[in-house]
């Protein structure tokens, strides 16, 4: 495991110190961290580019202190998506508004917890993904080389036809091509790819995950998307919001009838419920943001678009749109149900 990062530190025993912790990280976990070492601001500035997986950042770097706020500013403009730890001993000099950074306090932070966080990060795959040169990168690379070049005469068009609106197009039209390279199943699926945590604005969708004011019960929102589209005219057509509660097991377990209000019923129930096995539910997962729980397709509630924010309070995350798909199939499925009477014959 190779990993590259950025020392920022204007004291000498300190940079030695971190080189001789990274040795002996290195010789108890076969990683390969390097690190590049810089002594002042500007020579941080100048060192700092895509190629980093992460940076140790001391704060106070000469006589007026904060002079680490530049580095984390220049971080956040060029938009170099890897994890930092900024060593100060006044934590509050540390500008959180740049870029999400763990500030530690100078002389009580451990070399090689820091070191272990960067290793467990890095294996995750978030720097190898998500970092400036990672996966994603190279994926838009390909995506523009393959498929949106040979298209740049209709996309020329909509920009004089409308910049704004052929700037979201695109977008939309660049994700659908990298969810297309990514497989899709369930052994590689985690918790987390279900939900948008937190949303991206306060806009109602379908899908978004609301909390009742005033009270611990989570809803959906299961309007059509058609419906809670915003118009010219700045509103979305449906006129009532349409909720479907979702329901923790104990809540679940007491619709059973008294014959299984036992055990054995109460395990059977769970594992149709987690199996998606029960047509009137369907399962949320759990995560550390979010407790999960089973959408009840038979609980169902509408509350007009005018109402709406006196009783809910703004959506806590959003459904990601892959799962809304199967969520709202199974929910069609459910009242479009026909069933059929039982025939009796005469002999």
């Amino acid at each position: 495991m190779s990993i590259k990062l950025l020392l920022v530190e204007d004291n000498e025993d300190d940079r030695q110190g971190f080189r001789q912790s990274v040795d002996r990280f290195n010789h108890e976990k076969g990683t390969e961290i390097s690190i590049v070492e810089c002594k002042t601001l500007d020579d941080a500035l100048g060192q700092i580019d895509r190629s980093f997986d992460g940076a140790v950042i001391d704060m106070k770097l000469g006589d007026k202190g904060g002079e680490g706020n530049e580095i984390l500013k220049r971080v956040d403009e060029w938009n170099l998506r890897m994890p930092i730890v900024v060593l100060t001993g006044t934590p509050s000099e540390a500008d959180h508004a740049y870029v999400h950074i763990e500030v530690q306090k100078k002389g009580e932070a451990d070399n090689l917890v820091i070191l272990e966080d960067f290793r467990q990060i890095h294996a995750s795959g978030l720097t190898k993904v998500m970092g400036s040169r990672g996966i994603f990168e190279k994926s838009l690379s390909d995506v523009y080389k393959n498929n949106i070049l040979n298209q740049k005469a209709a996309w020329k068009a909509y920009g004089l036809a409308d910049s704004e609106k052929s700037e979201k197009a695109l977008m939309r039209h660049v994700l659908n091509h990298l969810i297309q390279m990514v497989d899709l199943d369930e052994e590689s699926c985690v918790p987390e790819e279900f939900y948008i945590y937190p949303p991206f604005g306060d806009a109602l969708r379908t899908g978004s995950v609301v909390r009742r004011s005033g009270a611990g019960e989570f809803y959906l929102v299961i309007n059509p998307l058609c419906d809670l589209t915003f118009r010219g005219n700045g509103e979305f057509n449906a006129r009532m919001i349409m909720l479907c509660k979702i329901s923790t097991l104990a809540e679940c377990e007491a619709h059973l009838p008294a014959g299984k209000q036992n055990a054995a019923g109460k395990k059977s129930l769970k594992e149709n419920l987690d199996g998606n096995k029960k047509s009137s539910y369907h399962a949320l997962p759990k995560t550390a943001f979010f407790e999960g729980g089973y959408i009840d397709f038979e609980d169902i509630t509408s509350i007009p678009k005018t109402k709406f924010k006196e009783h809910f309070e703004n959506p806590l995350l959003q459904i990601a749109p892959a799962f809304v798909k199967d969520i709202t199939a199974r929910f069609s499925a459910y009242y479009g149900r026909q069933g059929q009477p039982a025939l009796s014959h005469v002999d």
